[in-house]
């Protein structure tokens, strides 16, 4: 029986598509534990999405802890993202493909027909949120701090090669969030066992 909630999708061009999850993780790259875990139907931008209600709920949940900054990989690299993050004052460390500058647009004409005006500004918008992006980026600080999104990936490799989350034990999206959080609470509870064995 095919699982109705599941979608097809494939990593990349070369591979055939699977019924997968979308299966989030936010990571707190500093003690290396995951703070929240989603499951989500698989959609164009159901990713960005989810990443953005995981801030607001962990600072809404946990409002002593601060988000100074949030990195991802290229999958983020998006106008409306970058721009969101921006406006709630967390620096967005996601690497930026595009190296070549965008030249910021002019007129030689004012345009009176409200449509062209609100896509003359969008275009505004896209080139101001890269620069600002891409100026973070080049800075030494948030360059090393960036690499640190590597973590994340490791998380996703063992819960693949040692818990077994490549294959969903039960079918619906409801059984896959119980196996990603408890598959994230497995995770957790090693590193900090580890933790604890490290201390003098």
């Amino acid at each position: 029986m095919i699982d109705p909630d599941a979608r097809l999708d494939r990593k990349s061009t070369s591979q055939e598509a699977h019924l997968r999850y979308l299966i989030h993780h936010t990571v707190d790259t500093r003690s290396s534990g995951i703070l929240r875990t989603q499951t989500k139907i698989i959609t164009g931008t159901a990713e960005r999405e989810v990443a953005a209600c995981a801030l607001l709920d962990i600072r809404r949940e946990h409002p002593r802890l601060r988000v100074q900054s949030v990195s991802g990989d290229v999958g983020y690299a998006k106008t409306e993202p970058l721009d969101r993050l921006l406006k709630m004052d967390v620096v967005p460390l996601i690497l930026v493909r595009l190296l070549q500058k965008e030249e910021f647009p002019g007129w030689r004409r004012a345009a009176w027909d409200p449509e062209k005006a609100c896509k003359r500004w969008i275009k505004i918008k896209v080139v101001l949120v890269w620069k600002k992006v891409r100026r973070i980026n080049s800075q030494p600080h948030y360059r090393a701090k960036r690499t640190r999104h590597v973590v994340i990936e490791r998380f996703f490799a063992e819960g693949k090669e040692q818990h077994s989350l490549n294959r969903a034990r039960s079918r619906g999206l409801e059984a896959m969030q119980k196996q990603a959080i408890l598959t994230a609470v497995v995770q957790n509870l090693k590193r900090l066992i580890r933790y604890v064995l490290k201390r003098p």
